[in-house]
């Protein structure tokens, strides 16, 4: 219900539904394979709830609560995924470089396990983080590679509008004011065509 809801931009009943979730598994929790797996999955996709609440702070520390327990999960590819969201809201938390650190340690168990999507979302926020650290380069070769990977996957929408923000946000530091309008009307023509608000 949560992911229903924040698919139609219910945020605060999606909020609701992930809160109700978390208290049910949290009060029930033990120390099995199979129920760490359960509650990073719920971390990973109540994350996004978090963003669009503009909550960073309670993002931040509802994931560092769950760190050690992250580390204790064999999946690395759900480890990476972990780490993608801390990264993502070290970095709107104004902490670029624990969010860097973070990012490309989510970006090495995305490329160990061979998981494009880890890869690709440790990239998006790695073209947002770096240059704020003084990495526009470093920035725009992460933007592109997330960009590719995007590609293959068509129905997620975020992703590939996101990691063309990323790219624009790299560009925007460099100073290349063509690029970032060239950029922003790709953003645009695919909002229209996917009828995508947020890219809109």
């Amino acid at each position: 219900s949560g992911e229903k809801s924040i698919n139609m931009y219910a945020v605060h009943e999606s909020h609701e539904y992930f809160t109700e979730a978390y208290d049910l598994l949290i009060n029930t929790f033990d120390d099995s394979e199979e129920l760490k797996i359960l509650l990073i999955d719920l971390l990973i996709k109540w994350a996004s709830v978090f963003y669009y609440r503009g909550d960073m702070k309670g993002l931040t520390g509802l994931l560092n609560a769950h760190r050690e327990l992250a580390e204790s999960v064999d999946d690395k590819a759900r480890r990476g995924m972990f780490y993608v969201w801390l990264g993502f809201a070290l970095w709107l938390g104004g902490k670029p470089g624990e969010s860097y650190h973070c990012l490309h340690r989510a970006l090495k168990l995305g490329e160990d396990t061979g998981g494009e999507e880890v890869v690709a979302y440790a990239c998006l926020w790695l073209s947002m983080a770096c240059p704020e650290l003084g990495l526009p380069d470093e920035a725009i070769i992460h933007g592109e590679r997330a960009q590719e990977i995007a590609k293959h996957f068509p129905k997620d929408q975020f992703l590939y509008s996101k990691s063309l923000m990323g790219l624009a946000h790299s560009y925007h530091y460099k100073g290349e004011t063509k690029k970032v309008f060239e950029i922003g009307k790709i953003i645009l023509d695919y909002g229209q065509s996917k009828s995508n608000a947020r890219s809109l």
